[in-house]
């Protein structure tokens, strides 16, 4: 009755394992990516952001008169204070004509997704 109860222990937590890994999000492909944008305030990109990321805030007005100013070709990865911001920006960069920009959530949602550091 042992040795069942520590087989079934066992099993359990293999798939346990299998399943919590199955749940890490994979990171993203950083081949042909154009631009990386961080829609969060300057306050916040000065703290901290994703090596490489720009700043175009959402929250001052101007971002579609600087992300007109963005090359547009490759994919273009953003993100934002919210996911919500980051999806508002990614509907005006497509407003604008920009084919291959994909909102990857919040700076923690980025951190998770992109294989690149943090710059603090």
């Amino acid at each position: 009755m042992k040795k069942l109860q520590v087989s079934i222990a066992a099993l359990l937590a293999l798939v346990l394992l299998t399943s919590l890994s199955a749940c890490a999000p994979a990171k993203l492909s950083m081949d042909n990516v154009t631009e990386i944008i961080d829609t969060r305030t300057a306050e916040e990109y000065n703290k901290s952001h994703i090596v490489g990321a720009i700043n175009i805030e959402m929250a001052t007005g101007g971002f579609i008169a600087q992300a007109v100013e963005v090359e547009n070709k490759g994919t273009i990865y953003v993100y934002g204070e919210t996911v919500e911001e980051a999806a508002e920006a990614v509907v005006n960069m497509r407003e604008l004509g920009f084919k291959s920009v994909l909102n990857i959530g919040t700076f923690a949602d980025a951190q998770n997704v992109l294989p690149l550091k943090v710059n603090k």
